[in-house]
């Protein structure tokens, strides 16, 4: 009777030991075979941070007449200038501005071609094509006489698509009533040349190609062939020159300066004023065929069964008349066949 207890009682500690083991079998911090969970995966391999699509800076409106830098992003950077009145109001005092260099439409702001939230409004015939954006945003009110003076740094494969008379400023003034884009709200400064473009230093030199001297030309050929080919490595015109185009100059990109137009500019605390840099492509016109031109694609007449046009036979002259030349002893010449 003992025994049987005994048995029982082992038994029933036995499974309790099982259910315990089974209820936290998985709830440890570290799981079998080191696996992680997957929302853990993150630590050990991070999300790359996406590139951004604007940045800010402090510039200063007052005391500085010169350019100062703007922030740089997608390839765009450059410098503002605004106008100082001189001599200086009593009281004047310099005016920090937030600028922020944005390749995306600043929050708030309408669209570039009239397409403003819950009107239909107006669309452009050839609508502009919105390149970067540039927010002004004074901490306090400031008046200027003039717009300021902005350089645009526009990135060499925008330069190569559109044309520099393509390019222009507009100009969105969330202190006014307006509340769409001005297009062409500054003309470009043509007085004010960009800045030539360097190659890039760090870019490796050409290759510097071996002259071909006479002497290098093996005895016992006829001529020299005007093109010569490609030494062996080993023989006398030195080593090969190596294969592969030469390595193209990095160019930087071209400043566009925008002189200030002449017109009042009121920028209120708080409220941003956005200068937008678009390109705006202009048709080129088809060229006009010339006479010679249409009577040549009109088709000349040429003989039957050609696939390709034939260049009119050369005129003989009477010095071009072939001579008969001596017949061979004890052979009769032919005679012209009948037609």
């Amino acid at each position: 009777m003992n025994v049987a207890r005994f048995f029982v009682a082992v038994l029933i500690l036995l499974g309790a030991v099982l259910a315990a083991c089974s209820g936290n079998f998985g709830s440890g911090t570290t799981p079998p075979n080191g696996l992680l969970p997957s929302g853990n995966l993150a630590g050990i391999n991070p999300t790359p941070s996406p590139t951004p699509s604007s940045a800010s800076n402090i510039v200063t409106y007052g005391s500085l007449a010169d350019f100062q830098p703007l922030p740089s992003v997608g390839g765009y950077g450059g410098a503002i200038a605004f106008s100082v009145p001189s001599p200086k109001p009593s009281g004047f005092a310099d005016v920090a501005v937030g600028a922020t260099l944005s390749i995306d439409r600043p929050q708030n702001a309408p669209d570039l071609n009239l397409a403003t939230k819950g009107k239909k409004g107006l669309k452009r015939e050839r609508p502009a094509r919105a390149l970067i954006y540039l927010t002004l945003l004074a901490t306090h009110d400031m008046s200027l006489d003039a717009y300021p003076r902005i350089a645009i740094d526009v990135p060499r494969d925008i330069v190569t698509t559109y044309r520099v008379s393509e390019l222009g400023i507009a100009l969105y003034n969330a202190g006014t009533k307006d509340g769409t884009f001005r297009l062409a709200a500054a003309e470009q400064d043509q007085a004010t040349p960009p800045p030539t473009p360097t190659p890039n230093p760090s870019a490796p030199p050409p290759p510097t190609p071996i002259p071909v001297s006479a002497s290098a030309v093996p005895s016992g050929s006829s001529t020299a062939s005007p093109r010569p080919s490609a030494a062996p490595s080993g023989s006398a015109t030195g080593p090969a020159t190596p294969a592969g185009p030469a390595p193209s100059p990095t160019l930087p990109p071209q400043r566009i300066v925008f002189a200030g137009t002449a017109a009042p500019l009121k920028l209120t605390a708080n409220l941003p004023v956005v200068f937008a840099l678009y390109a705006l492509p202009v048709a080129t016109p088809a060229p006009t065929p010339s006479p010679r031109t249409r009577g040549t694609a009109s088709g000349s007449p040429t003989p039957a069964g050609s696939g390709s046009p034939v260049a009119s036979p050369p005129v003989a002259s009477p010095s071009a008349a072939p001579v008969a030349s001596p017949t061979l002893s004890g052979s009769a010449a032919p005679s012209p066949a009948r037609s």
